[in-house]
């Protein structure tokens, strides 16, 4: 499971585990929304690969915290291909066929996939948009450099754009901490009236 997380990159990694609301009727960033359903589909998915694979040794979130895991998830992907294109930064399912055969390779085999998505908290049913995300972060990476931009300081111009880019979308981040900033966030559930997000118990 190491070589797997390996693949993930700093960046990333702080917005995928950072918390975020766990609403009743979904999540809302920009002009996409997401259903309760749509994202407890992606939590079922997840707990019912669990059951194939062996997980000790892992590092699983459980409960209402993979939920809110799950709803991140969709909120990086809007938030990242927004980026890709103000960036004018393609990934075409080519390359995101490419990477996946890089991650079977350095997994050793097809088999291993299961077990890594499951150590990765990641539904395989995600496992492509994660790698489009993943190129795109990789990508606004290698642009930066290309422009002067030290391959040292690379990442945090990067993650300048991604806090900038949230905040146009409303999406608040706690850059002190490099989390989402739940309680105060402009990601809202469909049905809230005053447009608070709060995290739930």
């Amino acid at each position: 499971m190491k070589l797997f997380k390996k693949l993930i990159s700093p960046l990333l990694v702080a917005l995928l585990l950072a918390g975020c609301s766990s609403m009743s009727s979904g999540v809302k960033v920009g002009d996409q929304e997401f259903t309760s359903a749509e994202i407890q589909k992606t939590v079922d998915e997840i707990l019912a690969s669990r059951k194939n694979v062996d997980t000790s040794g892992m590092d699983l979130v459980v409960g209402p915290e993979l939920l809110r895991d799950q709803a991140q998830f969709f909120i990086v992907r809007v938030l990242m291909d927004k980026i890709a294109k103000d960036m004018f930064v393609t990934v075409t399912p080519a390359d995101v066929a490419a990477r996946r055969a890089d991650v079977i390779t350095r997994l050793g085999s097809e088999s291993e996939l299961p077990a890594a998505l499951v150590g990765a908290n990641l539904a395989a049913s995600n496992f492509e948009s994660y790698l489009r995300v993943l190129i795109i972060s990789e990508r606004l990476d290698e642009n930066f450099i290309k422009s002067g931009v030290s391959e040292s300081d690379a990442p945090k111009f990067v993650e300048q754009l991604v806090i900038e880019t949230a905040s146009k979308m409303g999406i608040k981040v706690n850059s002190k901490y490099g989390k989402w900033n739940a309680d105060n966030a402009s990601i809202q559930a469909s049905d809230a009236t005053d447009g608070a997000v709060t995290e739930q118990p």
